[in-house]
């Protein structure tokens, strides 16, 4: 092996570790963006159940009250009840995966 197949040899690992670091540093990149999108949707889930559930139970309330002023006081509880502790129920299995999910 002489000098110039050495420096070719030598050019072409610079080339090589040109590219790998490219590839690293686009690999980085995508990594950081799809970590930074994931925050993301976890926190806008987040906001989405803090400020859902309680839109949901107020709308709801106020459609009963509004829709039905005259029903009797038994069925009024049961109307209220039964809809309102199923999306207590759901809204709390949500928060429970939210806060078991990783980030």
């Amino acid at each position: 092996m002489n000098d110039q197949e050495l420096d070719i040899l030598f050019a072409q690992s610079a080339q090589r570790q040109k590219a790998m670091e490219q590839i690293n540093r686009q690999v980085m990149q995508t990594v950081r963006r799809d970590m930074r999108i994931k925050v993301i949707r976890k926190w806008a889930k987040l906001l989405g159940i803090c400020f859902g559930l309680p839109l949901m139970v107020v709308l709801y309330v106020y459609a009963l009250f509004t829709y039905m002023p005259d029903m009797q006081m038994p069925l009024r509880i049961v109307t209220f009840a039964l809809p309102l502790a199923t999306l207590f129920l759901l809204s709390g299995k949500e928060l429970h995966d939210f806060l078991l999910s990783d980030m």
